[in-house]
């Protein structure tokens, strides 16, 4: 079938306030491709793409239908606005405005053909509250979560691994795990900072050595009354031997471990306490007491959500081998009594992923996928929060005073030995706030809730 460009642009659009946004040379769509990804709702979508005229488009509706808006005549509703495309015209219009593409939409057997230089380049740029290109893919960025009960944000400590005289593991070119994690740690911090309900705070802010029971605590060493709703610990891994070709990233959360590949990382990263003066051989001596205790709270579910959260992700956003969710016994996640999870970023020990670890783009991509994470799960979060804040009078008095719903994660009344009892309230009394800070409020199914009015689901 012959196609034919149009000379004119339509009179509609001529009238209308122009504005030229070139995305890339006239002429150029960008790469082949045989379809365009789209990650949306967690769910990964593909969109054939056709190049009957040189360069990568795609039909309107199938388009409009993996981006979750509407086609409507020759306009795709986006939101508010519609965007109305001219079959043979480079240019659309987005209510009173026009902007040019690269290549003209153009109809092949009666459809409209869209290149995808529209979705790829203008929606990140126009609409980069919802979306953005992660490497040729079209990824949904979640929507931003509601506040939590008596407060106006969500207050979110991360946690960047190592520090000071700890230098964490050191790569093949001897890069630092403890800069590498400080450097995704702040851009993960500027980028929820951009979100709003979400306040920030990091553990260190620079090259110094912070303890490992004090680090989920970092908010109250500070002055201020309530903890942190979420932790987030970044680390950078390593096999034994270097080089290796181990590479990928992986989620724990604190737990018994339960293989020998999450045991050995974890001794890894505990090692780090001798590093620090403070800390003594006996204050390790409960920790598995308080691991098995911590499987009977509450605590111990939202922890797995936030790792399983997180790793989907960064599926989602790295192009690089998942290697799942796990959990160990991980001394900085010991006094964590919110949820917590620690985030192994890539491996060091591998060449080609340390030099991606010490690029400042990939640290972003890392940065993203953590933030857009932390906003998906604190989505989800907050309604169990204000589920079990309205439905309970008790709750909601005394939730407005503390910070998340959370247990108190050590109970001395277990029966243990006299000599582990001594060792658990040594380690209550130096590493856990008062269960008074800490009420219990129950996390069950519950309606879902939207601000202070209740609807069903």
């Amino acid at each position: 079938m012959r196609l034919s460009a149009r000379s004119n642009v339509p009179t509609s659009i001529a009238k209308a306030t122009l504005l030229l946004v070139l995305f890339g040379t006239p002429g150029w769509g960008g790469p082949p491709a045989d379809a365009l990804v789209v990650v949306r709702n967690g769910s990964t979508r593909s969109v054939p793409v056709e190049e009957g005229l040189g360069y990568p488009a795609a039909r309107a509706t199938a388009l409009a239908q993996a981006l979750g808006y509407a086609w409507v005549g020759d306009r795709i509703r986006v939101g508010d606005d519609y965007v109305s495309f001219s079959a043979g015209s480079p240019f659309f219009s987005v209510g009173g405005d026009v902007y040019q593409l690269p290549n003209p939409a153009y109809r092949h057997d009666s459809q409209l053909m869209i290149p995808i230089s529209w979705a790829l380049d203008w929606l990140p740029r126009m609409r980069s509250r919802r979306w953005r290109n992660m490497d040729g893919r079209l990824v949904e960025r979640p929507s931003t979560t509601m506040s939590p009960p008596e407060r106006d944000s969500w207050l979110v400590l991360i946690d960047p691994g190592h520090g000071g005289k700890d230098p964490g593991t050191v790569g093949v070119a001897g890069t630092k795990e403890k800069d590498v994690t400080l450097a995704v740690a702040r851009k993960l911090a500027k980028r929820l900072r951009e979100e709003p309900g979400i306040e920030v705070m990091l553990s260190r802010d620079r090259d110094t050595l912070i303890a490992f029971f004090d680090r989920p605590k970092m908010p109250q060493i500070r002055g201020r009354e309530a903890g942190p709703d979420l932790f987030i610990s970044i680390h950078g891994n390593a096999m034994p031997k270097k080089p290796s070709s181990t590479r990928g990233f992986e989620t724990y959360f604190l737990a018994v471990a339960k293989t020998d590949e999450a045991r050995r990382v974890a001794m890894r990263e505990n090692s780090a306490l001798q590093f620090e003066k403070e800390t003594s051989a006996e204050d390790l001596e409960p920790l598995q007491f308080i691991l098995s205790d911590l499987q009977s709270t509450g605590n111990l579910r939202e922890s797995s959500l936030l790792a399983t959260t997180v790793d989907n992700s960064m599926r989602n956003g790295l192009d690089a081998p998942a290697r799942g969710v796990r959990q160990a016994g991980f001394l900085v996640l010991v006094g964590a009594t919110m949820p917590a999870v620690l985030v192994e970023i890539g491996y060091l020990s591998n060449r080609q992923e340390e030099k991606l670890l010490r690029s400042s783009s990939y640290q972003a991509k890392i940065a993203d996928a953590l933030a857009d994470a932390v906003v998906s799960y604190l989505a989800e979060y907050g309604r169990r929060v204000w589920s079990s804040y309205l439905l309970s009078p008790s709750s909601r008095r005394r939730v407005a005073s503390t910070s998340t719903p959370s247990t108190t994660l050590i109970d001395c009344t277990t029966k243990v030995s006299r000599r582990s009892s001594r060792a658990v309230m040594l380690q209550a009394k130096r590493h856990s706030e008062p269960a008074s800070r800490r009420p219990r409020v129950s996390l069950s199914a519950a309606p879902i809730v939207a601000g202070r009015t209740m609807r069903y689901a």
